[in-house]
């Protein structure tokens, strides 16, 4: 039987297992790795991981807070891993736009994902699927 799947915010320390997932061969940059300090440091995105027990990472959303005129706004600019891993973090993502009072969810995505289509609460309108959130 496979180990629980669990979602968990980044910390500091997982910078060279995110660029694993993300396939990146060469060498961080010092900018690369300040980059990522800030991302997991900042108020205004998220960094959240899917992994197995164990230590095995499946997958990664980023999600930003705006805030502006219009609804108050999480959008995921980022969501990648297995389709198990992605349904889990569109679940976590719309958990903490509602503990942040965010009414509106979007997601940017390059692919057809199938934790988006199956669900009917989306819209999809050129690439950014959206939902509301009821905090």
């Amino acid at each position: 039987m496979q180990a629980e799947l669990t979602v968990r915010r980044a910390r500091r320390d997982d910078f060279a297992r995110v660029r694993a997932l993300l396939g990146a061969s060469s060498d961080a940059s010092r900018a690369e790795r300040k980059r990522f300090r800030r991302l997991v440091s900042t108020l205004r995105e998220d960094l959240y991981l899917a992994e197995r027990e164990g230590g095995g990472l499946e997958g990664l959303a980023v999600i930003a807070y705006l805030r502006g005129l219009g609804p108050t706004t999480a959008i995921v600019r980022d969501l990648r891993g297995s389709a198990e891993a992605t349904a889990l973090l569109l679940a976590c993502a719309r958990e903490r736009a509602a503990a942040r009072g965010c009414t509106r969810l979007e997601v940017h995505d390059e692919t057809d994902r199938p934790a988006l289509a199956d669900d009917a609460e989306w819209r999809d309108e050129a690439r950014i699927r959206r939902c509301r959130v009821t905090p």
